[in-house]
């Protein structure tokens, strides 16, 4: 059993880290457009994931005690790559034909934004990766009387006048603004996977 002195100790470390990795990340959002590309995002997404504790070896999607942040991927995504315009249309039927990134990586929310050319139609996927299942419930709970479970999708889904939700660990994926429920489940199953 740890001692206060080395659960102390860690805190403190992790609480270093956790500043070190929100210094860096400040930093690259500070600097010029186009100067922080792939390998540094990663790298600070890498050390933001490790700050949480997560031991040597352990999967960086996994949490490792109490207070750690609920990382459930460990990596950035690009849904719009992932989960292609042409794919998105095929499935929902929906003339879609721009995919728009627009992702909050501070927050681990990956969203794409799926329209069509002249503006009719529109559907967005979102991916949140960090206290996913708070989020999922927050969203149960502004959906009042409009919920409706549905079984055999991840851990928990729901549908309901915001869309269609799923919990997978703590990784959520919703579809909103999509009238068929079944188009979007099936979203959601093409997407998960690939995560």
């Amino acid at each position: 059993m740890p001692t206060r002195s080395n659960l102390a100790a860690r805190c403190g470390a992790t609480l270093l880290l956790v500043m070190f990795a929100a210094a860096c990340s400040g930093a690259a959002s500070n600097s010029p457009a186009g100067a922080q590309g792939p390998s540094l995002a990663a790298g600070a997404s890498t050390l933001a994931a490790g700050a949480t504790g997560t031991p040597a070896g352990q999967p960086q999607g996994q949490q490792s005690g109490a207070g750690s942040v609920s990382d459930g991927l460990g990596h950035p995504v690009n849904i719009c790559t992932l989960l292609p315009v042409a794919t998105v249309a095929s499935i929902t039927g929906e003339p879609l034909t721009v995919a728009t990134e627009a992702d909050t990586l501070a927050y681990k929310t990956y969203v794409c934004n799926y329209t069509s050319a002249d503006g009719t139609s529109e559907l967005t996927v979102t991916v949140e990766a960090m206290d996913a299942a708070i989020g999922y419930d927050a969203g149960v709970q502004a959906a009042g009387t409009s919920d409706k479970q549905i079984s055999g999708l991840g851990d928990k889904a729901n549908s309901s006048l915001l869309g269609l939700d799923a919990l997978f660990g703590n990784v959520r994926i919703t579809v909103t603004n999509l009238q068929s429920d079944a188009a979007a489940e099936t979203l959601i199953r093409t997407l998960q996977p690939k995560l």
